[in-house]
């Protein structure tokens, strides 16, 4: 399995100040490469509790870590420090993440964004890389991504800001992730004529039965269709080697609780 745990640090988030939306879609953006989130997990930002979120991974065999948040230019972003504590690295800067810095600030300098393309020490600080970690491009704002391969583990620190996220997950990140990856995933969503989520449970069950490497999962609050009334959502999932087998198995799942549903429940 193609497992990973998202390790967001924001104390913003646990102060309820911000809603993390970043988790959501990075999930939906892993799950079509066959990557399992198995976890995640918010931190404070505290150098010390990021490094013992970290060790606990890593002790658990985690294979991909994503972290969000505290790459930024501020004191309290603290992420990269507790990278480095976890795996006793020095800080250093990167030659080629203070690049990247210097192209960004200049952009934005040239674009009238902000006042001075100097590389001030709060600037600077973005390109303070745990020793041994690479950076990923970011044209949608000032910090780099940071990727380290230690102890079995590939760990990718991003930017909280959701639209430097998103770039660098979808741009530099990409095909990393999609040449790491093994295996394939589809899903499929449907309607069943229902109101009462325990009229589906024993069609769950006989499902499951037909397919168990199928995953049926139903969406508890009834929703109104207009041609069918009153319907109950089911997400149908599966993990595999192959597309066209996983594809058929997901395929006969639906098929199967479409016909008994309409058999059995109007």
């Amino acid at each position: 399995m193609n497992s990973v745990v998202i390790l967001v640090a924001a104390n913003e988030i646990l102060d309820g100040v911000t809603l993390d939306t970043n988790s959501q879609w990075m999930i939906n953006r892993l799950k079509p490469l066959n990557y399992t989130v198995t976890e995640t997990i918010t931190v404070r930002d505290d150098t010390a509790e990021i490094a013992k979120a970290l060790n606990r991974m890593i002790d658990d065999g985690v294979g991909l870590i994503i972290t969000t948040g505290g790459l930024g230019p501020t004191y309290d972003d603290m992420t990269l420090k507790g990278v480095a504590e976890a795996f006793s690295l020095p800080m250093t800067v990167d030659p080629d993440a203070l690049a990247i810095v210097r192209r960004q600030y200049k952009v934005f300098y040239e674009a009238g964004v902000v006042d001075s393309a100097e590389i001030t020490e709060a600037r600077r600080k973005m390109a303070m890389f745990p020793e041994g970690a690479v950076p990923l491009d970011n044209k949608a704002g000032g910090a780099p991504g940071v990727m380290l391969r230690r102890e079995g583990a590939l760990i990718v620190s991003l930017p909280g800001v959701p639209s430097e996220l998103k770039w660098i997950l979808d741009n530099p990140l990409m095909s990393i992730l999609t040449d790491r990856a093994e295996g394939s995933y589809t899903e499929k969503i449907i309607n069943l004529t229902a109101r009462d989520e325990s009229m589906l449970a024993p069609l769950i069950d006989e499902a499951n039965k037909m397919e168990p490497d199928v995953y049926i999962k139903s969406m508890v609050k009834s929703m109104v269709d207009n041609e069918k009334g009153y319907v109950i959502r089911l997400w149908i999932s599966c993990h595999g080697e192959e597309m066209e087998e996983i594809q058929r198995k997901v395929d006969n799942v639906a098929d199967f609780l479409v016909n008994l549903a309409e058999k059995t429940l109007t």
